[in-house]
């Protein structure tokens, strides 16, 4: 076996064991949470708690709209979380919608009066970690994440495959558990799926 191989094979040996190290608490959670996406129904994930708050905000901040301290008292006051996904302004109303993973608040305003409702939403630990997994109302770090799970996953099979195809004795056997792999996975798609 010529040196640089060797070398190749030793680099491989090591990104996948460092990589999948590194990655591992990530990738059981999106393993956990994808299982939980398949079957939603069985652990009750989008059953959503729904609490409604009545009140009031000045008049003086909606005759024109002050956009950052309507949020701020809407934070204070009554609670909102989240990101603030969007501040729609009306003819004779405000609505202020905030999200996050699992959560959403909703504010409706009359612009002459100021009475508002506040409804919050939230979908528990579950209806949270599903956000998540799918990248819902997680803002643009946490996509960053998803994405580098997604490029760790794609080395470790890489290096997984370079790995398996040095192995020479078992090599066959790796050849044919891809194969079935495929072909069960194929056979699933073209006869089960409508």
């Amino acid at each position: 076996m010529p040196p640089a191989y060797r070398s190749f094979l030793k680099w491989s040996r090591t990104l996948h064991i460092f990589l999948t190290l590194l990655g591992l608490l990530l990738l059981l959670f999106f393993a956990v949470t994808g299982f939980l996406l398949n079957h939603e129904e069985w652990f009750g994930v989008y059953e959503p708690q729904t609490r409604t708050m009545q009140g009031s905000l000045p008049t003086g901040l909606l005759s024109e709209p002050d956009k950052l301290m309507v949020v701020e008292k809407l934070r204070s006051d009554f609670g909102a979380t989240g990101a603030l996904d969007s501040f729609e302004v009306e003819e004779d109303t405000l609505r202020v919608v905030f999200k996050s993973p699992g959560r959403q608040t909703e504010a409706s305003i009359r612009r002459a009066g100021g009475e508002l409702e506040v409804t919050h939403q939230a979908s528990g630990l579950l209806g949270r970690l599903a956000d998540l997994h799918r990248g819902k109302g997680s803002g643009a770090v946490w996509s960053l994440v998803i994405d580098s799970a997604c490029i760790l996953l794609m080395v470790i099979s890489l290096t997984g495959v370079i790995l398996w195809l040095s192995l020479q004795t078992r090599r066959w056997l790796g050849l044919v558990a891809v194969t079935i792999g495929l072909t069960v996975c194929l056979a699933v798609y073209f006869v089960f799926v409508p």
